[in-house]
């Protein structure tokens, strides 16, 4: 499989990864002990890992009370028969409707399709879709696939549908990429939801930041949510 670490550019690794870590040998000395967590979900020792360094993984697990009628061929249909459909399927409608219910399934064996339609799908309803069921997942691994895309995907709603999923995660290492794709970003739907997820994540090496957006920002949505954030984060600090 294809490395799961990002470039200093927020892109995908194009190497291999060596053995069970999902990582290639450039990648894998840098990792700090949470990143070393993201590794292919199928290893029965990632399991373990995540649960020593996160606590409950389940604390992960997204409520969705999303309802859409999935042709009821496809609902019934196996993983794998989804994920070609998702994949290769020439009806954008049936790819999205693949999307949706891998969104509903939470299997991790659909990680990596699902980041392949986040990159190359020309469809943004249908990225948008595949971001919101990578978020879902809820494991460390879904965390590069999004990240990558609330850089570089070229629709503000897939971008926006990153930021919400990392917010929900609520893992502290997106607070970086969050942080900086605010301060370029220039969607302000997208921004507001850096900054809320911001304050989902709770991360205090963001505090000067949004500190000077509250007073600086030029939209008075953000800055009011820049005020929440750090609030929320300072409470959390305490």
């Amino acid at each position: 499989m294809q490395c799961l670490g990002l470039t200093i550019e927020r892109r995908r690794c194009a190497i291999e990864a060596v053995g069970a870590t999902g990582y290639c040998e450039q990648h894998q000395p840098d990792l700090t002990q949470d990143q070393q967590a993201i590794a292919v979900s199928q290893d029965r020792g990632v399991a373990a890992v995540l649960h020593r360094l996160c606590g409950n993984p389940s604390r992960h697990l997204i409520p969705d009370d999303a309802k859409f009628a999935v042709p009821s061929w496809l609902r019934k249909s196996p993983t794998r028969t989804v994920i070609h459909h998702l994949l290769h399927d020439a009806d954008s409608m049936a790819r999205w409707h693949a999307a949706f219910t891998l969104r509903k399934r939470r299997d991790p064996q659909a990680i990596e399709p699902l980041w392949e339609a986040l990159q190359h799908d020309l469809i943004a309803l249908v990225r948008q879709q595949s971001a919101v069921a990578l978020g879902k997942i809820g494991t460390m691994a879904v965390l590069s696939p999004l990240i990558e895309a609330l850089w570089h995907d070229r629709d503000p709603a897939v971008r926006q549908a990153c930021a919400i999923a990392l917010g929900n995660l609520g893992y502290a290492i997106a607070a970086r990429d969050l942080a900086n794709v605010l301060e370029r970003e220039q969607a302000v739907f997208v921004r507001w939801d850096c900054v809320l997820a911001l304050g989902q994540v709770g991360d205090l090496s963001v505090e000067p930041l949004l500190a000077q957006m509250t007073n600086g920002e030029r939209t008075q949505v953000v800055r009011h949510a820049c005020a929440e954030a750090l609030m929320e984060i300072r409470r959390r600090g305490q």
